[in-house]
């Protein structure tokens, strides 16, 4: 595996350096100054192949930008595009655009599967988040008849970008109830053309009423699918009561499970 990016070397190692163990995980290094044009030329690519041996064309390119994924085609190789702005109609010359590295299918390009998948779930390192429960659009009980528990995103813009939208699951602490599985989404819901990012758990258990105000905390441990648009409500609905069986039956496994135990969600501080 190479990297290869238009930045100078001394960039490319202190990025390196600050993320422990990544340069052990390239066969090849090719900074921005040690070729003659930078990307959208397929010159990069090209050295990168050839110091690995192999040809252009049994190559597969992941890239962010739209000049790498411009480079990587005119250098004959297969281009996966994540792209680092909200506009992946843009990149229509990439073979493929995915919304993040989680949704990466190695598997399809001829290499072998990611190994850490399980039921049909990703293990992701866990991260907290919490607060009070606020009322959402009105649609969830209503219209889709699940009911979420909607927290703020005040406070949490951080998270939500270093987090891409999507599906996940994990455990919930209701201050008042006890401990619950849950599944969420965090993202644009485009169905419903939302204008914000939102973040809507949804509680595995049926409560006798709401608790708006509540303190509520989760443990998000796994990822289960990108963020996706749906021909009908009735096909949105199906796919959400699909995420919850997965959810469900992922908790048990003791990768998951063990989280349950989280201090966070029992009120301790981080």
């Amino acid at each position: 595996m190479a990297l290869a990016s238009n930045s100078p070397r001394a960039n490319i190692e202190s990025k390196i350096s600050y993320h422990q163990g990544w340069k052990g995980s390239f066969s090849v290094i090719i900074a921005g100054d040690e070729v003659r044009t930078g990307k959208p030329s397929p010159e990069i690519f090209l050295e990168a192949a050839k110091r690995l041996n192999v040809k252009p064309s049994s190559c597969l390119v992941i890239e962010d930008s739209l000049p790498g994924v411009t480079g990587g085609k005119a250098a004959g190789m297969e281009v996966v595009a994540v792209p680092s702005i909200p506009k992946s109609h843009l990149y229509t010359e990439a073979d493929e655009v995915i919304n993040s590295l989680l949704d990466l299918q190695p598997e399809l390009w001829g290499l072998p599967p990611f190994e850490d998948w399980m039921e049909g779930t990703l293990p992701i390192e866990p991260w907290h988040i919490g607060g009070p429960v606020v009322k959402g659009f009105g649609r969830g009980s209503k219209v889709l008849g699940i009911p979420t528990a909607n927290l703020s995103t005040k406070g949490y813009s951080a998270l939500l970008s270093e987090h891409p939208s999507g599906v996940y699951f994990g455990w919930a602490g209701l201050s008042s109830q006890g401990l619950y599985k849950m599944v969420m989404s965090i993202g644009w819901n485009p169905y419903f053309n939302n204008t914000e990012k939102t973040i809507e758990p949804w509680l595995l258990h049926e409560f006798d009423g709401d608790f708006y105000g509540e303190e509520l905390r989760l443990v998000v441990v796994g990822y289960i699918r990108p963020e996706a648009n749906f021909s009908s409500l009735e096909s949105l609905i199906a796919k959400i009561h699909e995420d919850r069986r997965i959810a469900e039956r992922a908790l048990d496994i003791p990768t998951y499970s063990k989280y349950r135990d989280d201090p966070y969600l029992k009120g301790s501080s981080l």
